[in-house]
C-alpha cells in the first residue's frame, strides 16, 4: 500500500490506516465512551477477537498504522491492541490521544493541561505495553492556554514517550496556535460525504505547512454504514446530524450512495472512504475497526476509480 510522511517526523504511514477511536454519536457521547468497558472478559463474547480479525486484516494489506485513544471503551481498546501488538514479529506505528478525562462523580472534563497529556500518555503505554507510542495526540481543544498544550506535548516528545506529535479535532485557528510552538507531524479531523467542512479549510491548510492531515470518522459515526434506520430520535444530542429532520435525510443519502455503489459493483462504505481518500489535502483515512469483512469493504477504496461525474453525483446525493 502507498505511504505518506507523517510530517517532518521521519515516519511513513500507509495511506488507509485503522481506527480504534471510536466517534462520539448522539447514542453513544463522549462520557459514554469512557466507561463502555466490556461486560465480560471473554475475547469472544467481548468483541475483541472480532476486532484482531479486522486489524489483521488491514495489517496483512499493508496498513501500518493503528489509531487509538485513551477514552474510548474505558481503556479496553488500547489494552487489546496491546495484546495483538505483542503476538506479531514487526508492529505497526501506533497512535495515541489524549486530553479527555472522567472527573469524581463520572464528568468529563477536557484538559489539555500539561501534567494530564503526560499522565494519559504514560497510562496508555502501560495498557498498550510499549515503551513509547510512535503519534500522541491531543484529542480535543479545550481552555488550556496553547502554550501549556505544547509544552505538555514538547515534553512528552523529549521524555522519549513518542515520537511525533498531533492534534485531532482542532480548527486551523487552534492547530496554527499550537504548531507554532510544538513540530506538529499530524492534524485529524472528521471527514465524509455528510461533514465535509474539514475539506475547505483545514486540510488544504495542512497541505500548504507540510503537516500531514488524517481524515476520521469517514463512515459518518456509522450513518454512512447504514447502521441506522433513519427513524430514531435522540433525547439528548447537541449534533445536528442526529436531530431529526437532518438524520432521517442523511440516513436516506446513506442509503441512495449504497444503491449507487452497488450499480458500480461496490459498497456504500467503500464509496464514503474513497471519496475522503480523493479530496486535496487528505494524506489518510483512518478505517474504523469493526469486522474483518468491514475491513475489506473499507480497504478496497483504495482501487476505486470513478468519473467525475460519479463523484459529482454522490456528493449531491450527500447534499441534506
Amino acid at each position: 500500500m502507498r505511504q505518506v510522511a507523517l510530517g517532518s517526523s521521519g515516519l511513513e504511514c500507509s495511506v488507509l490506516a485503522a481506527s480504534l477511536s471510536a466517534p462520539p454519536t448522539a447514542a453513544m457521547p463522549l462520557h459514554a465512551l469512557a466507561v463502555l468497558a466490556p461486560a465480560t472478559q471473554d475475547p469472544a463474547a467481548n468483541g475483541e477477537n472480532m476486532a484482531q480479525q479486522a486489524l489483521r486484516v488491514a495489517l496483512d494489506a499493508g496498513v501500518n498504522l493503528v489509531d487509538s485513544d485513551w477514552i474510548t471503551a474505558g481503556g479496553h481498546a488500547q489494552e487489546m491492541l496491546g495484546r495483538l501488538v505483542a503476538g506479531l514479529r514487526a508492529r505497526p506505528l501506533v497512535a495515541g490521544k489524549g486530553g479527555p478525562r472522567l472527573a469524581f462523580g463520572g464528568a468529563l472534563v477536557l484538559d489539555n493541561s500539561r501534567g494530564n497529556l503526560i499522565n494519559q500518555c504514560q497510562d496508555s503505554l502501560y495498557r498498550l505495553k510499549l515503551p513509547q507510542l510512535d503519534l500522541f495526540q491531543v484529542h480535543w481543544p479545550d481552555a488550556t492556554p496553547p502554550d501549556q498544550t505544547a509544552r505538555g506535548l514538547c515534553d512528552l516528545r523529549d521524555m522519549g514517550l513518542t515520537r511525533a506529535l498531533g492534534l485531532c479535532n482542532h480548527s486551523v485557528e487552534q492547530a496554527r496556535a499550537i504548531a507554532a510552538l510544538a513540530p506538529l507531524a499530524t492534524v485529524s479531523a472528521p471527514l465524509n460525504l455528510l461533514r465535509r467542512g474539514a475539506a475547505a479549510e483545514l486540510a488544504p491548510w495542512c497541505a500548504r505547512t507540510r503537516i500531514t492531515f488524517l481524515a476520521a470518522d469517514p463512515l459518518c459515526s456509522g450513518i454512512l454504514a447504514r447502521r441506522y434506520t433513519g427513524d430514531e430520535t435522540f433525547a439528548d444530542t447537541d449534533d445536528p446530524r442526529f436531530a431529526q429532520p437532518v438524520f432521517g435525510r442523511a440516513c436516506g443519502a446513506a442509503r441512495q450512495v449504497h444503491e449507487f455503489a452497488l450499480a458500480r459493483g461496490l459498497t456504500g462504505e467503500t464509496l464514503a472512504v474513497a471519496w475522503c481518500l480523493r479530496q486535496r489535502g487528505v494524506s489518510v483515512v483512518l478505517c474504523p475497526v469493526n469486522d474483518a469483512a468491514d475491513m475489506a469493504r473499507l480497504l478496497a477504496a483504495r482501487d476505486v476509480q470513478l468519473p467525475p461525474a460519479d463523484w459529482r453525483a454522490i456528493e449531491d446525493l450527500c447534499a441534506v
